[in-house]
């Protein structure tokens, strides 16, 4: 049961309290409160407390949570998370706006921190908001808070397709990006239909379906309002097309970031500004043997940056394309410059998109004019290192939220 289980059974033992009046006391929900009592839940610093005071418990509940208090982010994570259980819990069978208000802010909240915390995680926080979603579509509710949870189960559907690609795992990509679509065009919702063809589009991508992941990217832009998703989504056509065609899709997307009139759909993650839109311009850049060209649009993205929510990922990417550019130079020093951010990363954010890239360096390093230079090849080896933790990192990470996920 655990320290914290066994007081708080013993004060409500004490008190003659069962679950369901403490909890209406508090208030919160029972099931919660039995999480509590059993151990499979640690509560809030703030929430032991309040079952200090309604059980008269003299502190001692608080003083164990402090003893092994976590980090703010999970304690934020634990209100939020009981705050929607409570808001569930007394909207019984027809879900009400408080709910729909708060998973949606969750689910936003989640997109943006995607931009800067490691991804597992974030992915656990998206599986759960999806699952509070599905369990109240069982249920009946009116029709307009159906349509809204439709529209909320299809960015989370989104957000966990866009994450599991990072992954590198693209069977749960496309079935994640599927559900989304069928959320969205169940609510006729065209900025969550965009996220969803998004998503989709990258995971063509990945795959190697460069005209499946092109035409997905398209279909979204064309269908998707005037929102910086808009602007992703020609990014996306553009880095799938070959040239000239990738160049008149990025001219989509520059008209696309000077039309955007709301942002509705899903920000953090699924937005695109001027760092990320150069970032797309620097690989089609490179596709075409610009080099000069890539640097300057890597310069500009660091001249944009201070002004932009840049998640960490973009950053990278920009790194390593100017990397690229300054090997094909010829210049191994600015190349290896260029890599050194990208290869301090922590292990846990060496997404999947970041180590593809990059593998793609090692035969440049070991080519001529760098084959027999002892520089290249120890930058080929902490590559190589880099990606195989990487590796690693993901499939620990994948099987403990396997584990976390099941009951």
């Amino acid at each position: 049961m655990g320290d914290f289980g066994d007081e708080l059974a013993r004060l409500m033992a004490a008190r003659g309290l069962g679950v369901r009046e403490l909890a209406r006391r508090v208030p919160c929900n029972p099931g919660y409160i039995s999480s509590l009592r059993s151990g499979g839940k640690q509560p809030s610093a703030v929430l032991a407390e309040r079952l200090d005071d309604v059980l008269a418990g003299g502190g001692s509940l608080a003083a164990l949570v402090r003893k092994s208090e976590p980090g703010e982010r999970a304690v934020l994570d634990e209100l939020v998370g009981q705050a929607v259980e409570f808001g569930q819990w007394t909207e019984t069978t027809n879900v009400g706006p408080g709910t729909i208000e708060q998973l949606d802010e969750e689910i936003q909240q989640i997109a943006r921190d995607y931009l800067t915390l490691p991804p597992g995680p974030l992915i656990s926080r998206a599986s759960q908001v999806s699952r509070r979603v599905f369990g109240l579509l069982r249920g009946h509710q009116r029709l307009r808070y159906r349509r809204d949870l439709y529209v909320i189960g299809a960015k989370a559907s989104a957000f966990l397709a866009w994450a599991a690609g990072d992954q590198w795992q693209l069977p749960a990509a496309a079935a994640q990006g599927r559900a989304a679509l069928i959320l969205a065009d169940e609510a006729d919702h065209a900025g969550a239909r965009g996220l969803a063809l998004c998503a989709l589009s990258k995971t063509a991508f990945w795959e190697g379906r460069r005209q499946k992941a092109r035409d997905l990217a398209r279909e979204g832009y064309d269908d998707c309002p005037p929102t910086s998703t808009r602007v992703l989504l020609a990014c996306q056509e553009a880095d799938a097309s070959g040239l000239p065609a990738a160049h008149e899709a990025m001219g989509r997307a520059v008209s696309a970031a000077g039309e955007i009139a709301q942002d509705d759909a899903l920000a953090g993650v699924f937005g695109c500004g001027q760092v990320r839109l150069a970032n797309y311009l620097m690989g089609i850049y490179l596709r075409a043997g610009e080099s000069g060209a890539a640097l300057k649009a890597a310069s500009h993205a660091a001249e944009c940056g201070p002004g932009e929510q840049v998640g960490y990922g973009t950053w990278a990417q920009i790194s390593i394309g100017a990397g690229i550019a300054h090997l094909r130079a010829g210049e191994l020093e600015g190349a290896a410059e260029q890599f050194a951010p990208v290869l301090a990363l922590p292990p846990d954010r060496r997404l999947a998109t970041l180590t593809s890239r990059l593998g793609a360096v090692v035969p440049m390093l070991s080519a001529a004019p760098y084959g027999r230079e002892g520089r290249a090849a120890g930058l080929a080896e902490q590559i190589g290192v880099y990606c195989r933790e990487a590796a690693s990192t993901r499939m620990l990470a994948l099987r403990q939220m396997g584990d976390g996920g099941r009951g």
